[in-house]
């Protein structure tokens, strides 16, 4: 079942929506940040228009899949501050839960917290799907999360040029 792109997906501290076009500015901000994308094939973006095309990339997934990356709002202010969500891997057949948050907002249990929120939403419209993340081997912080949510260690394979860890949802 789609998630309709009015729907708002929400957690103690968060708000989830659909990225808009006009996003791009907001997110350009730890899209770009190497330290942000270290662990992500294909890195950080260089332009604020590579960032318009990977946001495009979610509303197209979004518009096919009825599921994407979501924009992530800092409840209490309304200011952005990561993205996360569900998106195929590139088989177009596994999908995976992800999580990326800017730097000031890193060890304080939100990737904890929008990944519980995810979990809840797939299990309701996806019972009985695997699910599945990758993350880079050297990314201890990602890893312990996903272990926390409930993913074990699969198998590794090379996503888009960078060999990956895929865990997979017990």
């Amino acid at each position: 079942m789609p998630l309709p792109d009015h729907h708002w997906l929400e957690t103690e501290r968060t708000r989830m929506r659909p990225f808009e076009e006009e996003d791009a500015g907001h997110a350009f901000a730890w899209f770009s940040d190497p330290s942000v994308m270290q662990f992500i094939p294909g890195g950080a973006d260089l332009t604020p228009e590579d960032s318009r095309r990977r946001i495009h990339r979610y509303r197209e997934h979004q518009r096919h899949h009825g599921f994407s990356k979501r924009l992530i709002l800092h409840r209490e202010t309304g200011k952005p501050i990561g993205d996360s969500g569900l998106y195929h891997l590139p088989d177009g057949k596994r999908i995976e839960l992800g999580f990326r948050l800017a730097k000031p907002y890193w060890g304080q249990g939100y990737a904890s917290e929008v990944g519980r929120a995810w979990l809840a939403w797939f299990d309701t419209h996806h019972p009985g799907t695997p699910l599945f993340a990758d993350v880079h081997a050297d990314h201890l912080r990602s890893r312990r999360v996903l272990e926390k949510l409930g993913f074990d260690l699969s198998h590794s394979e090379t996503i888009l040029g960078m060999p990956m860890l895929i865990y997979r949802r017990r």
